[in-house]
C-alpha cells in the first residue's frame, strides 16, 4: 500500500508554504496509525514502528498522531534489546535519497530502530525541513537537541547543523507570518548554539553565529510581543539577558550566583528537562569551586537515581575526575612531594574505578577501553593494559596512540623486541612526523633500542628525534652517552 510518489511536485508552488497533505492521504495514514497503536499496546514494537513509518509517508506532519507514539515505541523497543540498524540497512535506506519524501521515510525508519542515534535524528530534522513538514521538523529538533545535550561527544558541527535547520524552518514560518512558530524554531536554534558555545568557549564562530541568530530571535519575538503587557515585555527582556550572560565564559561572581539561583529554580520546576539540568550543571562547574561542583554532582546523581540514565552518573564522575585532577596539579606545584604523591594517587585510583565501570557498562566501546588502559599503564598494571590497548586500536581515532602506549608497555616489561617492532610499525603508518605523538614514539623506540643493546639503531633514532625537536626530554644527553659517540 505504498503511496504514489511524484517527487517533481513535492515542493511545488510557494517555497515557504507548508507541505499540503490531502484529506485522502490523511485518511490512509490514520489507518496505518491505528494499526500501529494496536501493535504498540501489544508490545509488538517492531511491527508498530513499521506501521507508523508507513503512515507518515502519507502524512509527514502527523506529530501527535504518529511521530510521538513512534518515538515511544522506538524507545520501548530498544529497552527490550531491539536490534540496531546494520550497515546494509543504512545503505538500503539512504537519508540522502534524491526523493525528499523517501529520504524522510528512510530517516524515520532508522530513527525508529535506534532512537538515540543522533545522526538518525538529525536525518529526520533535515529531511522533514526539506519536505516542508515543518511541525515534524520542530518536534524532531527538540528531540535532537536533547540527544545532543546528553551526548558528551557531540561536535560543534552537529549543534551548528541543528541551528541552521531551525533557522531555515523559522524563516519560512516568518515569511508565512506564523510569528509564534518562528520564535519557537529560532529559540531551539539559539539553544543549540548556546550549547555549542558552552562546550567551545573559545570558538569565535560559535559566538558570532549565536549573536546573529539571537538578534533575529529578539526581533521576531518583538513582533510577537506587540499584544503583550509592559510587564511581560520586561520579563522577556530579562530572560534574554540571562541567556546572553549564560553564554559568556567570564562573569562576575555575583552575576554567576544570580544565574545559578535562577537555574536552580528552573530545575526545581522541570527536573526531567535535559536542557535545564545541563544549564544548571554548566553554571555550577564553571568557576571550578569545590562547593559548587559538589552541588553539581548531587544534582546529577539525583537525576541518575530518578531516571536510571547512566549518562548522568558519567557526568557526575567527569566532574569529580576533573576536580581530583585539578587538586593533583595544584599539589604538584606546591613543592610538597608527599602531598603531590598522595593527590596523584587519589586521582588515579578514582579514574581507574570510573573507567573500569564504563568498560563493564559498554564492553564494545573502544574509547572507554583506551581511557581505562591509559590509567592502568600509569598504575603500572601493564599486563591488564596491553590487551585493552590492542582492542582499542580498532578505533581509528586512537589507533596511533594505542601503538605508542603498547610500545611503552612492552618497554616497561623489558620486552624490547616487541616494543621495537610495535613502535616501528606505528611510525611507518603514522601520517605526521613532528607532532607530540610522533616524538613520543621516536623517543621510546630509541630507549627500547638502547636498552636492547642496538647502539647504531638507537643513535639513528635519537638523531631523527633531534632533527625534529632539539630540546626533547633528555635525548641529547642519551645520544652523547651512547658508546662510540
Amino acid at each position: 500500500m505504498a503511496r504514489k510518489k511524484n517527487p517533481d511536485n513535492e515542493n511545488a508552488g510557494d517555497s515557504n508554504a507548508r507541505l499540503d497533505t490531502s484529506a485522502e492521504d490523511k485518511a490512509k495514514a490514520r489507518k496505518w496509525f491505528a494499526r500501529g497503536r494496536e501493535l504498540g499496546e501489544k508490545k509488538q514494537f517492531d511491527y508498530a514502528v513499521e506501521y507508523y513509518v508507513n503512515g507518515l509517508e502519507f502524512w509527514p506532519d502527523a506529530v501527535e498522531e504518529a511521530c510521538k507514539p513512534l518515538h515511544g515505541c522506538a524507545v520501548a523497543r530498544r529497552q527490550l534489546g531491539g536490534k540496531k540498524p546494520g550497515f546494509k540497512d543504512s545503505m538500503k535506506r539512504s537519508m540522502s535519497d534524491k526523493n525528499p519524501r523517501q529520504a524522510f521515510v528512510n530517516a524515520l525508519w532508522l530513527f525508529g530502530h535506534e532512537p538515540d542515534n543522533v545522526s538518525y535524528i538529525e536525518g529526520v530534522v533535515r529531511n522533514a525541513s526539506k519536505l516542508r513538514a515543518d511541525d515534524t521538523a520542530l518536534w524532531a529538533a527538540n528531540v535532537h537537541l536533547k540527544a545532543l545535550e546528553n551526548n558528551t561527544k557531540a561536535s560543534g558541527k552537529q549543534f551548528q547543523a541543528l541551528a541552521a535547520a531551525m533557522e531555515e524552518v523559522g524563516d519560512r514560518a516568518a515569511a508565512r507570518e506564523e510569528t509564534k512558530f518562528a520564535v519557537e524554531c529560532y529559540q531551539i536554534g539559539v539553544n543549540a548554539l548556546s550549547a555549542w558555545r558552552r562546550r567551545s568557549p573559545r570558538d569565535g564562530d560559535a559566538e558570532l553565529r549565536l549573536r546573529d541568530l539571537s538578534t533575529k530571535l529578539t526581533i521576531t519575538r518583538g513582533k510577537y510581543k506587540d499584544g503583550e503587557s509592559f510587564r511581560e515585555s520586561i520579563a522577556d527582556d530579562e530572560a534574554q539577558k540571562d541567556l546572553q550572560d549564560r553564554q559568556k565564559s567570564v562573569q562576575s561572581a555575583d552575576r554567576v550566583e544570580q544565574l545559578i539561583e535562577k537555574a536552580q529554580a528552573e530545575y526545581r520546576e522541570s527536573p526531567d528537562d535535559a536542557g535545564v539540568l545541563n544549564r544548571l550543571v554548566d553554571l555550577l562547574t564553571r568557576q571550578e569551586k569545590d562547593d559548587l561542583e559538589k552541588q553539581a554532582m548531587i544534582v546529577l546523581m539525583d537525576a541518575y537515581k530518578r531516571s536510571n540514565d547512566y549518562r548522568r552518573k558519567m557526568q557526575a564522575d567527569d566532574v569529580r575526575m576533573r576536580q581530583l585532577s585539578r587538586r593533583a596539579r595544584i599539589a604538584a606545584k606546591s613543592g610538597d612531594a608527599e602531598a603531590a604523591k598522595e593527590a596523584k594517587f587519589t586521582s588515579l585510583k578514582y579514574d581507574l574505578a570510573v573507567f573500569r565501570e564504563r568498560v563493564e557498562k559498554y564492553p564494545t566501546d573502544n574509547r572507554y577501553k583506551f581511557e581505562y588502559a591509559v590509567r592502568l599503564l600509569h598504575a603500572g598494571k601493564y599486563d591488564d593494559a596491553i590487551p585493552l590497548f590492542q582492542a582499542a586500536r580498532n578505533d581509528p581515532k586512537n589507533r596511533a596512540a594505542c601503538g605508542m602506549y603498547l610500545g611503552l608497555c612492552f618497554y616497561s616489561k623489558k620486552y624490547y623486541s616487541q616494543a621495537i617492532s610495535t613502535l616501528k610499525a606505528e611510525l611507518e603508518s603514522y601520517e605526521f612526523s613532528d607532532d607530540d605523538l610522533a616524538k613520543s614514539m621516536l623517543y621510546w623506540l630509541g630507549r627500547s633500542e638502547e636498552d636492547a643493546g642496538d647502539v647504531p639503531a638507537a643513535r639513528e633514532t635519537y638523531g631523527r628525534l633531534l632533527q625534529v625537536d632539539y630540546n626533547y626530554k633528555d635525548v641529547r644527553e642519551r645520544l652523547d652517552a651512547l658508546p662510540g659517540s
